[in-house]
């Protein structure tokens, strides 16, 4: 979309006709000492500020909502100086980080480079690469399981061509996060505010009218989109009269009759419905029988993923693919177990090795404990060709 046409779209903060793209690349640069010394330690800054609540509240969030599993890949669109990088590589995820600014993209690799090392038990390495690009030059097709976009998607200039290539790049059932500032209303302070630093960085700062910013997020071709309010504060019960007022404030907000602080979504890439499900076989091996443990039996599985589709990864959803263990039984059917989640999508030719652990009260006398796929919501594996790995207790 041009900047002509963008001075008249009414669901974003226009622009100033400045070059944005060298705004954004020269912004480091520009800064005083103190401001690149914050992008280094940011959130935390001494004293604290604001910001740095807002940024741990969101990641909290971005956890939670997301529930992603060890190793799941992750795209941080927009990274900047990589504190959101780098808590997530903390965390076990597989990280890339991507942003204009070589500058800002160094600084992330700093950060993740002089984390200590093992990250957690077992996980020896942080796994995070970044990139300097502009994010419409994003080479991957279904690669991620999630894309986060923390206040980032205002310095796009074409924001649905912005949300095709990420839905491009995320797996089937993969999942964007977006958090972003509100449209402050015309003539605003907040408005005067992102105007002075347009004129100021060279930056693009125009971010969106709630409903604007759901709008394109459906016609990027993202499903399940969801719009969510921030009510994160304690509120004293002592205080009735405050407690109430602020139950308004969000119910306002809910009925529309108040300026939302911020723009927070979550939308999913569709996983097509009627992707034939021949294109879904898998291999599963195991060296030995199940192991016993206290009160569970577990075994380590290696799962091939054989077919032409990918597997879409989480915890809920159609379509997503777990691991089935079940007890078989004499007629054929299944005596089901608690499902295992893949850490991350699958994609074509791609091998996973995991413990499947399951509880001996439910497997009871059964000299034998078999492990499938299951595409959720569809089928198992094992009903349309694949052969489920049926395993001797010791």
């Amino acid at each position: 979309m041009s900047q002509a046409s963008r001075k008249h779209e009414p669901g974003r903060l226009p622009s100033l006709g400045q070059d944005h793209a060298h705004g954004h690349k020269s912004y480091v640069e520009n800064l005083s000492e103190g401001g690149r010394l914050w992008l280094r330690t940011k959130p935390f800054h001494a004293p604290p500020t604001d910001e740095l609540t807002l940024c741990l509240r969101t990641y909290a969030h971005i956890i939670e909502q997301l529930s992603l599993g060890l190793g799941a890949q992750v795209l941080d669109v927009g990274c900047g100086p990589g504190w959101m990088s780098e808590f997530l590589a903390r965390c076990g995820y597989w990280v890339t980080g991507i942003d204009i600014s070589e500058d800002m993209v160094e600084i992330a690799r700093s950060r993740v480079e002089s984390i200590e090392r093992p990250i957690g038990d077992g996980v020896d390495e942080p796994r995070a690469e970044f990139h300097a690009m502009r994010v419409q030059e994003l080479p991957w097709s279904d690669r991620f399981d999630a894309a986060v976009l923390y206040d980032t998607m205002h310095h796009f200039d074409d924001e649905l061509a912005t949300l095709k290539v990420l839905n491009r790049a995320l797996v089937p059932g993969g999942r964007i996060y977006i958090r972003e500032g509100a449209r402050p209303a015309p003539g605003s302070e907040g408005e005067q505010q992102l105007i002075h630093e347009m004129e100021q960085y060279g930056t693009l700062e125009s971010p969106f009218d709630p409903d604007y910013l759901e709008q394109v997020v459906r016609e990027a071709g993202f499903t399940d989109v969801r719009r969510f309010v921030e009510i994160d504060e304690l509120l004293d019960i002592g205080d009735t009269r405050g407690l109430v007022a602020r139950i308004r404030d969000y119910a306002g907000y809910r009925l529309g009759r108040k300026e939302p602080a911020s723009n927070t979504l979550i939308a999913t890439k569709p996983i097509p419905g009627d992707q034939a499900m021949e294109d879904f076989s898998a291999e599963l091996t195991a060296d030995g029988p199940w192991r016993s443990s206290d009160d569970s039996l577990a075994l380590t599985v290696r799962v091939r993923n054989t077919g032409r589709s990918f597997w879409p990864a989480g915890q809920t959803g159609r379509g997503v693919v777990t691991i089935g263990p079940y007890v078989p039984r004499p007629d054929g059917s299944r005596q089901e177990l608690p499902r295992i989640f893949l850490p991350h999508a699958l994609a074509p030719g791609d091998e996973i090795e995991l413990d499947v652990v399951v509880p001996s009260a439910a497997v009871g006398d059964s000299p034998q404990v078999a492990v499938d796929c299951v595409r959720e919501g569809i089928a198992w594996f094992g009903d349309i060709g694949s052969t489920p790995l049926v395993t001797s207790v010791e």
